[in-house]
């Protein structure tokens, strides 16, 4: 079985606490809420980390209610901010941890690429509605769809999309692994020639 897939349906339902608060498996939802915010915790090179986005994420990420998300800083947070800013070491552990609990709940699948790119038409609905909305159309409750482990949620889209027609090949891990082979069995073959040659 794909490894990948086994990531994404195996993550655990509670992740680490930090700063008082125990981390639930990010979810889509999570990612809209960082992404309204400009969270660095989802762009590359988390540029602009720093207490105050620390607290936001960890705040979104503890909880799957959008009214939690939105409140204001209570003196707890501000007392976590403060903390934070003068202990170094526990702050790059919460950032470690934050990183960590995101990374493992974004295992996707990986697709086999075409030799010719076909063009795709983009549309102006965003990926992640994209997917919420297949998983309900396809059985899944509104609230499961938002708030199951990101992973697991755009492996259950892709594969109802499969499932409803579309034509997407997914590349597993054992695939992956015996191409990885064949690619080095190639090169040995290769330099064994041309050393024999």
């Amino acid at each position: 079985m794909d490894a990948r897939y086994l990531q994404a349906v195996t993550v655990l339902p509670k992740q680490n606490k930090v700063c008082g608060k125990t981390l639930l498996p990010f979810c889509l939802r999570h990612r809209v809420a960082l992404e309204s915010i400009d969270s660095p915790f989802i762009k590359s090179g988390f540029e602009g980390v720093n207490p105050y986005s620390v607290l936001m994420a960890i705040r979104i990420l503890s909880t799957y209610d959008k009214s939690e998300m939105a409140k204001p800083l209570s003196f707890s947070e501000k007392l976590w901010m403060l903390y934070l800013t003068w202990n170094n070491k526990y702050y790059s552990q919460v950032i470690g941890t934050i990183i960590g609990c995101i990374n493992v709940s974004c295992s996707y699948p990986k697709f086999w690429e075409k030799e010719k790119k076909q063009k795709v038409s983009k549309e102006n609905i965003p990926w992640i509605l994209s997917c919420v909305s297949n998983n309900v159309r396809n059985g899944c409750t509104l609230e499961e769809s938002w708030t199951m482990p990101e992973g697991e949620a755009v492996w259950m889209s892709i594969s109802h999309a499969i499932y409803n027609g579309a034509k997407i090949d997914i590349l597993s891990t054992d695939e992956e692994k015996e191409l990885e082979n064949f690619k080095a069995r190639i090169e040995a073959y290769k330099k064994k020639m041309n050393f024999n040659g």
